[in-house]
């Protein structure tokens, strides 16, 4: 708007130059004696000169009225900017020049507007392109996870062994997981058996050694059934009561001249006699049948950490199953949702799918049957264990203290 009103101003000035030039070469048109050239008689260059000047005239005379409306629009295009520099100076509280102030503020103002839409363009931009790599990213995740399966199945269908030992298909693992399955079934069905079979043997041991200790009670004599009674029933009164009783079988300060009652015996004779009432238990058989029963026990403690072993075994299976069913059902949906699964590989999928579950549910419920069976062993514990020592240290550490 400045420059058209300074243009407008040079125009001004230039014409009016011009009209001054013909009013003093020409005079005035209402005089009736023209000056210079055109004096004396009217010619047709007079009237197409005066015609010429009254066209300049008017147009001068547009164009003043012009000038006039552009000055009053130009007051207030300056109320407007004054305005606009007292609302600006109040915001930001410091106080501007005026004139070529005014006009590099608002030049300012002009170039900050335009980078801001520059950047906010860009930033629509940037929006735009965002949204394209996510979709393009979620069709690639798609992509791969459908060549994952795929690749899996053809190494199943080819039966490569390579690629069963690296996992690299659902299908070969499920087989494996089968197969490790139903071997850990059958040696867990074996393991149940040899425990059954030990239980009973351990309860025929243990009936035998009633009846061994039975007899032997039986076939006490007199001189052992004396010095039981002075010893006590068990085998702690048997200790506390050993002095008493050997010095009540002897005469008190006899004189004899040979050996009385057993002390020609050997000591190996006197080891033997101690071992009463239950010196019978000792025999080979009886020997044969302790030595019987602790390797049972033992062969119960091999059974058990045999056992456990399985279990984590088991627990690992489960959990590998588990991750895969996870990943099979997580590309199961990602197919659906793209609408980019086949048709003839559906039923195939839903079958192996089916199978995994399958089988992870008849591990699980096999993993309680072996934590069962673990919990049903009758292990002693390692307190337990010393405790329960066999019968002839016992009565060794009796004949000891004797």
């Amino acid at each position: 708007m400045r420059k058209k009103m300074a243009k407008v101003d040079k125009e001004k000035d230039r014409l009016e130059q011009e009209l001054q030039k013909y009013r003093s070469f020409y005079g005035d048109l209402d005089s009736p004696h023209p000056k210079g050239e055109a004096g004396g008689p009217p010619t047709t260059r007079e009237s197409e000169l005066k015609l010429r000047l009254r066209l300049v005239e008017e147009e001068a005379n547009i164009l003043g009225r012009k000038i006039v409306e552009l000055e009053v629009e130009n007051r207030g295009l300056r109320a407007e900017l004054d305005d606009l520099r007292g609302e600006e100076s109040s915001n930001v509280g410091l106080s501007r020049a005026e004139g070529g102030m005014g006009r590099e503020q608002g030049s300012e103002l002009s170039e900050l507007r335009q980078q801001l839409q520059l950047v906010e363009d860009e930033a629509e931009l940037l929006r735009r392109n965002l949204a394209d790599v996510e979709e393009q990213n979620k069709r690639v995740t798609c992509e791969l996870n459908k060549l994952r399966f795929k690749e899996g199945t053809r190494h199943t269908s080819g039966g490569n062994a390579t690629g069963s030992a690296s996992g690299a298909g659902d299908s070969s693992k499920a087989e494996a997981l089968q197969e490790e399955l139903k071997a850990a079934r059958k040696q867990i069905n074996e393991l149940s058996g040899k425990v059954m079979q030990l239980q009973y043997e351990n309860r025929v041991l243990l009936s035998n050694m009633q009846r061994y200790d039975l007899t032997s009670h039986l076939a006490i004599t007199p001189r052992d059934s004396d010095a039981e009674s002075d010893t006590g029933p068990g085998i702690g009164g048997r200790r506390g009561s050993d002095d008493d009783s050997s010095s009540s079988r002897l005469p008190p300060h006899r004189k004899r001249e040979g050996p009385v009652g057993g002390e020609s015996d050997s000591e190996e004779v006197r080891n033997a006699r101690c071992l009463t009432p239950t010196r019978s238990l000792y025999s080979p058989e009886s020997a044969r049948l302790l030595s019987r029963s602790i390797r049972d026990r033992q062969q119960m403690i091999d059974i058990r950490a045999e056992a456990e072993r399985l279990g984590r075994t088991i627990d690992r299976l489960i959990a590998d199953t588990s991750t895969i069913i996870a990943e099979a059902r997580v590309f199961v949906a990602n197919g659906d949702l793209f609408g980019r699964m086949e048709d003839d590989d559906d039923g195939g999928r839903i079958r192996e799918h089916e199978l995994l579950y399958r089988i992870n549910s008849q591990m699980k419920a096999f993993r309680k049957e072996l934590q069962g069976f673990i919990d049903r062993l009758e292990v002693p514990k390692p307190e337990e264990r010393d405790s329960e020592e066999p019968l002839s240290v016992s009565l060794a550490r009796v004949c000891v203290s004797m």
